[in-house]
């Protein structure tokens, strides 16, 4: 019974458990679920929308978001796409676009940390400029003819069964899980977002923190975006269209919060992968997709509640202290 207790209060418990219904669903209602077919389209959504959500996790985590990540992702993918036709060497096509992508986010860090803009202002008014910047790209690339081979085995080549960017997914989890649990940096991130004036007055550097957060999600965006236009294997004004939604839905869901102070790696995949097979069962039960935004958005609705009752309960419990 405690064990049951300490596992249910774990902030990956629901989402796990609603992934876990999802595929059991699936398994009985769709007959081509676990096909080949069907998984390595489950694997090419899951990855990039993952990759990203790390970054977005960090930012939530810290009591902060970031608008601008799928135009961010198709920044990235024009970019990629560009240098790829022009035969620059795979190495050099990535190393130029993590540098874009980082510039990207150090722009949003930038203008939240250190100019203090409210981060819904800051990162619509540059997800609308890098989309801008993104589109003026889209006839040059198309014009260039079909990507390399080369290229495209980032989004197409396989190991043991599993896509390379689905490994790519795999050692960033790692990694994040790493960072956010043991290590300064990522315990302050914690701090920071739980109690914001009481990080400052035990001499924790915001700013700097804020700043970095966001300089690592755009890096992570700009991962995604090469993954995925190597995936697509052609440039498309609609990669990263809602991916922001996407992210920001999937991290509440896998226990992360608006109001800042937890969530986790683990999560963020988690959240995503549930996004992931929602669209999956809409595809193969052929349901309206009118049905899936209604979905969502109580999905949504429903999340952001919770959080906020949680939120304020906590807060209460706070003043009683």
């Amino acid at each position: 019974m405690n064990l049951l207790k300490s596992l249910t209060r774990k902030n990956e418990f629901v989402s796990s458990a609603m992934c876990v219904l999802l595929v059991i669903l699936l398994t009985v209602k769709g007959e081509v679920f676990w096909t080949k077919g069907n998984l390595d389209s489950l694997q090419a959504s899951i990855a990039p929308t993952a990759i990203m959500a790390f970054g977005m996790m960090a930012l939530l985590v810290c009591g902060y978001f970031d608008l601008s990540i799928g135009s961010t992702m198709l920044l990235a993918g024009m970019v990629s796409g560009r240098l790829a036709l022009a035969g620059a060497p795979i190495y050099a096509i990535v190393a130029l676009v993590l540098i874009t992508g980082c510039a990207v986010g150090c722009t949003n860090g930038f203008l939240v940390a250190k100019l203090r803009i409210n981060a819904l202002i800051a990162t619509i008014g540059t997800q609308y400029i890098f989309y801008g910047i993104a589109m003026t790209q889209l006839d040059k690339v198309r014009a260039l003819g079909k990507f390399p081979e080369n290229f495209i085995m980032l989004g197409e080549g396989k190991a043991l069964g599993l896509y390379y960017m689905t490994w790519v997914t795999l050692a960033l989890l790692a990694v994040f899980s790493y960072f956010l649990k043991y290590t300064p940096t990522g315990r302050q991130l914690y701090f920071l977002g739980g109690n914001r004036e009481a990080a400052r007055l035990m001499g924790f550097n915001d700013r700097r923190i804020i700043f970095a957060a966001y300089a690592a999600t755009g890096l992570l965006a700009s991962l995604a975006g090469i993954l995925a236009a190597a995936r697509i294997q052609s440039p498309s004004q609609y990669m990263g269209g809602n991916v922001h939604m996407t992210c920001m839905i999937a991290c509440v869901v896998g226990g992360g919060s608006f109001a800042g102070g937890k969530g986790s790696a683990l999560g963020a995949v988690l959240g995503v992968a549930f996004m992931s097979l929602l669209t999956n069962m809409f595809n193969l039960l052929e349901l309206k997709a009118q049905l899936q935004n209604v979905i969502v958005g109580l999905i949504l609705v429903t999340v952001i509640v919770t959080d906020g009752c949680l939120n304020l309960k906590k807060l209460r419990e706070i003043g009683r202290a």
